[in-house]
């Protein structure tokens, strides 16, 4: 079976039809009730609990006639939450860093994929990529690789601005290791992608 990736430029809201279009793509072709695991793990902790909430209005806001199922990713538990769910959500935050290390603390969920949607947005983004333009600290950073391409997200955007040149960020992502595909993602932009 194969897996279905959403990369997502960041601010799903921020997509002129208000996240609908990507709320729907998450969940297509899944039986009632979908099951959304949301993973956290860019957003300092003591954030977790808002933005799972957000998350939850949001989904279900933008897919009122489909009965959905949350849960709360668990570094302690990630992979077999993953295992559980239909679809994961990956949301951005402030920390590639921290996101990488606690997805790699649960050793194998990758496998758990099967079948299953995955979609990250922003830094949630990056951790699916190979290769990834870091818009905070304006370095290249690597991801997990699970899909082999580069990514820019919040392309275009006031996103710690002015310090970002997108011509150059573009540029030096292109030269860097192996020639892979570069995805540009504007805020709210999402492509999907099956492997």
């Amino acid at each position: 079976m194969t897996t279905k990736y959403i990369l997502v430029g960041g601010y799903p809201h921020k997509a002129p039809d208000g996240g609908k279009a990507f709320s729907r793509e998450l969940v297509r072709s899944f039986k009632e009730p979908v099951r959304i695991l949301e993973c956290l793990f860019a957003r300092p902790r003591d954030n977790w609990e808002k933005a799972f909430n957000q998350d939850k209005e949001f989904f279900t806001n933008n897919l009122p006639h489909k009965k959905l199922e949350f849960q709360l990713a668990d570094p302690e538990k990630f992979r077999e939450q993953v295992a559980w769910a239909n679809a994961i959500y990956i949301r951005g935050g402030a920390s590639e860093t921290v996101l990488l290390e606690l997805q790699k603390q649960s050793e194998g969920w990758e496998k758990e994929l099967s079948g299953k949607t995955l979609a990250g947005s922003s830094a949630g983004a990056h951790a699916i990529s190979k290769y990834y333009y870091g818009l905070d600290d304006l370095k290249i950073g690597e991801g997990l690789g699970l899909l082999p391409l580069k990514v820019i997200v919040h392309y275009g955007s006031d996103y710690n601005a002015p310090n970002i040149d997108w011509n150059e960020a573009e540029r030096a992502l292109n030269l860097y290791k192996e020639k892979l595909p570069l995805i540009k993602l504007a805020e709210g932009q999402f492509e999907v992608k099956t492997l």
